[in-house]
């Protein structure tokens, strides 16, 4: 316990057979407390009475959040599988209270006195009414049943779906000369079987030899792979969610999915997606016209081709997108990496947020975590000196741990008993593992996606709302990407670069100022393509969730080639490996780049002031990210800013802006 704040500690070592005892005596205990808030009588319904109910929510988030975490990261495979059925309960006994129409008849009653609460609070109530409302509580009996079961039956197809995903162990055998151009740091630590190295598909290794083996065969197995993670079960899962969330929104009174979940966000819906998705992509096509000429030509050039018998692969565009980035700009990620170890990126970043956001960081010594690699940090804000909150970092890949990068908000930030009772949150990344040989190294790329997490990490932090439900999960789905997005911009700033790079073999030896140079010149390279394949995944998304699929496998070749231009290698399944459509982004993925409108933005007020300007960074941090979910977004940028949110930013952020 602190001065200003209790940091809760957690049992990472608890034995598998426990776990499910633990779940169950928390559902049961929260049961009890919403059974009698249920009976409150007519008339007697207050304040008090939302946040007893509040509480029931936080005090249930506390017992099971980290033993959810537990599932994405922990190094024991029996704790992951306890996890995993854990996770299942705790959802659909959500489902459960969110459905409770008692629990909504007494909640709702408090609607006519709201006028007499704080702000936070009616806040509360709001965004509870709207959840009990979004998921059934006001339906009749049997639609309401129904609702419940198919909300039920969803959400073991989900925890079934990341699951596969997270524990996939394939390797695809490669020999050396197959690996010819892709960095031996890359492989030489996977032990080799007979003449091959089994490559495993974690970002690490897949990415590097997508960039840079020379044979496109190579390039070719490793992205088939890619794709055929899942399988055709994830692709039905997926196919089966689809039709169950259909049903779903119909139940509620919704035209399509999309329709429904869209309803309560930012966006409002699905036509204003499909409007901005669809003007973005007329913008982008004639600059990607002209990005695929060009990589073609580099094709035939560099295969000895007519450029008229090219035929350019969807394997193909990471590496010639590497390769002309070095034979234009003279930039070679590969020396990029030299200058950012790990250990540079992580002091790096740590300062950036900490001078920005006027905070700061102190490692723990003998952290409480779940891997001996994973780093703890407590938080502190110095203008107060009290504490904030404890962050981890768990940056490497391992066998069932997530695949992706994330940030998990594992114990919000809430007030209890007149203490709070501060935020404990986890990135978890699949960055390089360090060698005998050389440290951890990142591109540039991977030091942007350091600054992007690690925004979502100081969001939790920062937050200074009373109530769990206001913390990160309260934020607006399509606008929750916005303080991380706008953090990328930093990796682009070379007072910021100065200081956090040095070469792995003398720290001394900074970025050189000309490399930087060249990296800011090649910056907008292809970004029409790349682009592109983002609202392919906003638009795929949108269609799966506005129209009914018979094939999802299919429907996805079918639209990326239309979309991008590309053609998905046959016999593989893109649509059961894509997690963000079973992972809570469900017609919801174009929140990437509506929220990238909004990050644009906000950024133009630091560049004015300077990145490093710790009273804008204040006042960000105070009217942006300590909100949390108690404030409408629209509203924060106005105040931020001091005008109305507009694209310009944006479309300059894209080179489309003349």
């Amino acid at each position: 316990m602190t001065d200003d704040g209790i940091i809760r500690r957690m049992d990472w070592t608890i034995e598998s057979s426990k776990i499910q005892t633990i779940a169950d005596d928390a559902i049961e205990v929260a049961k009890k407390s919403l059974d009698e808030i249920a009976k409150t009588p007519p008339g007697k319904e207050t304040l008090a009475t939302l946040q007893e109910f509040e509480e029931v929510g936080g005090l249930l988030g506390e017992l099971l959040g980290p033993v959810l975490f537990l599932k994405y990261v922990s190094i024991d495979k029996a704790q992951r599988d306890a996890c995993d059925n854990v996770e299942k309960q705790a959802r659909k006994f959500s489902n459960e209270i969110w459905g409770r129409k008692d629990l909504y008849d007494v909640i709702v009653k408090l609607e006519p006195i709201a006028d007499t609460f704080g702000d936070e609070d009616k806040t509360l109530l709001k965004k509870a009414l709207e959840q009990f409302r979004h998921r059934g509580a006001g339906l009749p009996d049997d639609e309401r049943k129904e609702f419940l079961e198919i909300s039920n039956n969803i959400t073991v197809l989900s925890a079934d779906y990341s699951r596969v995903l997270n524990e996939i162990t394939t390797t695809v055998p490669c020999t050396e000369a197959e690996l010819e151009g892709v960095p031996p740091q890359v492989y030489e630590h996977i032990e080799k079987d007979g003449d091959v190295y089994p490559l495993p598909l974690d970002y690490p290794v897949l990415v590097p030899v997508l960039n840079y083996a020379k044979n496109p065969e190579t390039r070719k197995k490793m992205q088939i792979a890619q794709y055929q993670r899942g399988g055709k079960e994830n692709s039905e899962r997926l196919s089966d969610a689809l039709a169950l969330r259909d049903r779903l929104a119909k139940l509620a009174g919704f035209n399509n999915f999309a329709e429904y979940q869209i309803s309560i966000k930012m966006a409002k819906t699905p036509d204003r997606i499909f409007d901005f998705m669809n003007d973005l992509n007329k913008k982008l096509i004639p600059l990607k016209e002209k990005e695929l000429e060009v990589l073609k030509a580099l094709k035939a050039k560099n295969t000895g081709t007519p450029v008229d018998e090219v035929k350019f692969e969807l394997w193909d565009l990471f590496f010639y997108h590497e390769l002309l980035m070095k034979e234009k700009y003279s930039v070679d990620q590969n020396e990029v990496k030299q200058y950012f170890p790990m250990e540079r990126v992580v002091n790096g970043v740590l300062e950036v947020y900490q001078t920005v956001l006027n905070l700061e960081f102190i490692e723990i010594k003998n952290p409480n975590v779940w891997s001996e690699e994973v780093q703890e940090f407590k938080v502190i804000d110095k203008i107060s000196g009290n504490t904030m909150g404890v962050f981890y970092l768990d940056l490497y890949p391992r066998e069932g741990k997530f695949k992706h990068y994330a940030v998990f908000n594992f114990l919000d930030r809430r007030f209890k008993d007149g203490k709070i009772l501060l935020p404990i949150t986890s990135m978890v990344a699949n960055f390089q593992k360090p060698t005998e040989s050389q440290p951890s190294l990142l591109t540039h790329s991977e030091v942007e996606t350091f600054f992007h997490e690690f925004g979502h990490l100081m969001h939790v932090i920062t937050n200074t709302t009373n109530y769990a439900a206001l913390g990160l999960d309260g934020v607006l789905p399509d606008f929750i990407e916005t303080p991380s997005h706008m953090f990328e911009n930093w990796s682009w700033q070379e007072e910021v670069l100065t200081l956090m790079s040095g070469h792995f073999e003398d720290s001394d030896k900074k970025l050189p100022a000309d490399l930087l140079k060249r990296m800011l010149d090649a910056k907008l390279l292809d970004i029409g393509v790349l682009t592109i394949r983002q609202i392919f995944y906003s638009l795929i998304d949108m269609y799966f969730h506005t129209t009914p699929v018979e094939d999802t496998t299919a429907e996805w070749y079918k639209k990326f080639e239309e979309i991008t231009g590309f053609e998905i290698p046959p016999d593989t399944t893109p649509d059961a490996n894509f997690g963000h459509l079973m992972g809570g982004y469900q017609a919801g993925y174009y929140g990437y780049l509506w929220s990238r409108v909004y990050a644009e933005d906000i950024f133009t007020k630091f560049k004015a002031n300077g990145c490093l300007d710790e009273k804008t960074g204040l006042e960000y941090r105070e009217k942006i990210l300590a909100p949390g979910g108690s404030r409408d977004p629209d509203e924060m940028v106005k105040d931020f800013l001091g005008r109305k949110m507009n694209n310009k930013a944006f479309l300059k952020f894209l080179g489309i802006d003349n």
